[in-house]
């Protein structure tokens, strides 16, 4: 039998069931506060409640039951040929073919581990979190592509020493959860507005240790948190991309209508990685001083916006770079003037700074598209060009391409500087009366050992 209730089916059930009863049980009384997963509560700034890391979720009674929760076929415990009871699963592609019922599942199951239900103090269920057969270091792939995300809150834990790799898939609508140390060949969606963009704040925790050396943990990846206002913390990044808000399942040429303000942490070691800010007012924070530089360059890009065609010009932000370095760190606008210890917001050159350059490697690629410099946009506005060198002379990050970056903070500490950026020029200008960012207060400890 058919779930009667998914996305499709609940709306006609939920009216049939309000014309049978007293008017009084179809309002929308506050739920009762469950407890939730207690490990996933936010920090002060993004405070959690039992149905959400940032408490951004607070289902109302007449929410219940959630649609999209259960898959359409699996959601009931029906008996199954043979007389064995099917289990309760959440949306995902269960079946091999006809005739091989849940073999998917059962591979899921063996190789992976299971869903358990999460549920508020009323017995009402919210979301689903994997329980993985190896906790700490669980090696989500494979099967792993079967599980197709739900509506609520999915938590994706797998552990300290965890990874995921080798495929692409998507956790859907709901505020979801993300951890993992390591991850390669791979593109992975918490959600996008095609499959659904409900209530879908998502928290991503790519990278649990620090690297002591020069090597990195997320490479040849692309994490896409589509809609909603998401917070990602990233570290040792090669040949990768964050993409906060990217339209049309993460396309570069498209921006999410459903994307809110992002923030993007990036720590430990850089190469060649790019970060996409969507829509919205978004704030990417690199703590540019933790590289462990061996190659000749870092080759960061950092959009605020898209990365390719209108996208690229298509939010107005204000789109913020947080450089975490000294606060007192000179700022010069000429390359001439470029040292240790400085760090260069340059002037546009024409002829140098307002030309478009493809990235022909990943042409052929409309999730990874880009380019650096990207040419005049509508308004006259051009990519602008940063470098940082330390004061030892250990980092020196090249030439770093800001698309659709107004404002660059120089500095965490309260005597921080922020600067706004004259896109069409280069020119830039400490502005007293913008606020300082300061980092979200996340324990990610707290994360990365919860399982």
């Amino acid at each position: 039998m058919r779930n009667p209730f998914s996305t499709s089916n609940l709306a006609s059930i939920f009216i049939v069931a309000c014309s049978a009863l007293a008017l009084g049980a179809c309002s929308d009384a506050q739920p009762h506060e469950g407890q939730g997963p207690d490990p996933f509560v936010g920090p002060e700034t993004y405070s959690g409640n039992a149905y959400s890391w940032d408490g951004s979720w607070s289902p109302a009674s007449s929410d219940f039951p959630l649609s999209g929760l259960f898959d359409d076929l699996y959601w009931d415990g029906h008996a199954l040929p043979g007389g064995e009871l099917s289990p309760i699963l959440p949306p995902g592609e269960w079946d091999w073919k006809e005739g091989s019922l849940l073999s998917n599942w059962r591979n899921f199951e063996k190789n992976l581990g299971r869903f358990e239900p999460l549920k508020d103090d009323a017995g009402r269920q919210y979301g689903w979190t994997l329980v993985g057969n190896q906790p700490g270091s669980l090696d989500y792939a494979g099967p792993a592509a079967y599980f197709h995300g739900s509506s609520g809150t999915d938590i994706l834990n797998l552990g300290s020493e965890g990874s995921i790799h080798s495929f692409g898939s998507n956790m859907g609508d709901g505020p979801d959860v993300l951890v993992f140390d390591r991850s390669w060949t791979l593109d992975f969606r918490t959600g996008s507005s095609l499959t659904g963009a409900s209530r879908d704040n998502d928290i991503v925790i790519a990278g649990c240790h620090g690297n002591t050396d020069d090597s990195w943990d997320i490479t040849t990846t692309t994490i896409h948190t589509g809609p909603g206002r998401d917070l990602i913390f990233v570290r040792d990044l090669d040949r990768a991309a964050i993409d906060a808000g990217n339209g049309e399942d993460g396309r570069t040429d498209a921006i999410d209508p459903s994307d809110g303000d992002d923030v993007i942490v990036i720590h430990g070691n850089m190469h060649d990685s790019r970060f996409y800010g969507g829509h919205g007012k978004d704030t990417m924070v690199w703590y540019v001083d933790e590289v462990h530089q061996t190659t000749q360059w870092l080759g960061p890009s950092f959009f605020g916006a898209g990365g390719m065609g209108d996208a690229l010009w298509g939010d107005d932000g204000p789109n913020r770079l947080v450089l975490a370095i000294a606060e007192d760190t000179p700022v010069v606008t000429a390359r001439s003037s470029m040292g240790k210890g400085k760090l260069l917001l340059k002037e546009v050159v024409p002829g140098e700074d307002d030309v478009f350059k493809e990235d022909a490697p990943t042409a052929a690629d409309p999730y990874a598209y880009y380019c650096s410099p990207c040419g005049v946009g509508p308004e006259g506005q051009k990519t602008i060009v940063l470098q940082y060198m330390s004061a030892d002379g250990k980092v020196d990050t090249g030439y770093v391409g800001l698309t659709a970056i107004q404002e660059v903070q120089v500095g965490l500490g309260p005597s921080a500087r922020v600067y706004r950026i004259d896109e069409t020029t280069g020119k830039s200008a400490v502005d007293p009366g913008l606020e300082i960012f300061e980092v979200p207060a996340v324990d990610l400890a707290k994360y990365c050992d919860a399982r």
